[in-house]
């Protein structure tokens, strides 16, 4: 059974004991009150992402935490979080990203005047020390399957999908598994969203989506394998993709603002 208006918050948890306090702050600090957080807690995490949660958890019943799970990997940890979700909405917060406190209620304000099944904000982004850099995703109101394929501008931290979208959807383990998944409910509707910044993202050094060689390679495969474009089509969108990447690598400054 969902509950109406709840919205099940997925937080996958990977070796996060120096983040996912600001993290669970920033949740709590939400203007909108009706919300479950489900914490996995990677089964190869071994510092105390664990025991921070937990203390949160004896806190707030809203909090549940679950770990010892037979696998791991944030696709895994976020399907389990998914089947594990009682609300009619699931949002996605990761355990070393923020949200400001506005984000959910204007986000669900957005979804009920606009009846999407997938909605999302913009977001800012810090480094790993906490300082804010100049780069900002501020998407259109409205994004289509053809713009993902071209440049993904819905930020998973920013994501809030209606569970019954997802009943037959899952993440799969790949690179940008996120867009692989937007891709699929994108087929057949449009997304709505908000472009105003709710959201910050903490750019992790050494991350799988740092690595731009890595990057370009998997939007190849999710446009030929997953997608199966044909060459004439899946290569004006790779292009359109690497040209978008280095404007946004050439207008971001990485020193703090």
């Amino acid at each position: 059974m969902l509950f109406p208006d709840l919205v099940s918050v997925i937080m996958p948890a990977y070796q996060a004991q120096a983040t996912i306090a600001e993290s669970l702050e920033s949740l709590l600090s939400q203007t909108y009150v009706n919300w479950e957080l489900l914490v996995i807690v990677d089964r190869n995490s071994h510092d105390d992402t664990f025991a921070i949660a937990k203390s949160y958890a004896a806190k707030d019943q809203r909090i549940v935490v679950i770990d010892n799970l037979p696998h791991g990997g944030c696709a895994y940890n976020r399907n389990e979080g998914i089947e594990r979700a009682q609300g009619e909405y699931i949002a996605f917060l990761d355990s070393d990203d923020l949200w400001l406190p506005e984000k959910l209620e204007k986000q669900i304000a957005c979804m009920n005047r606009t009846g999407t099944l997938l909605s999302y904000t913009g977001y800012t982004q810090i480094n790993w020390k906490g300082e804010r850099l100049s780069q900002v995703v501020t998407p259109p109101d409205q994004l289509t399957y053809d713009d993902l394929l071209s440049d993904n501008q819905l930020g998973c931290l920013t994501a809030i999908v209606r569970t019954k979208a997802l009943s037959e959807l899952k993440f799969v383990d790949h690179l940008h598994e996120d867009l692989i998944l937007w891709l699929q409910l994108l087929r057949t509707t449009t997304a709505h969203g908000l472009s105003e910044p709710l959201a910050i993202y903490r750019q992790a050094p050494g991350s799988r989506s740092g690595n731009k060689i890595k990057a370009a390679q998997a939007r190849w495969r999710i446009l030929r394998h997953y997608e199966k474009l044909p060459l004439s089509r899946a290569i004006p969108c790779f292009i359109k993709y690497a040209v978008s990447a280095l404007k946004k690598r050439n207008l971001a400054d990485l020193r703090p603002s």
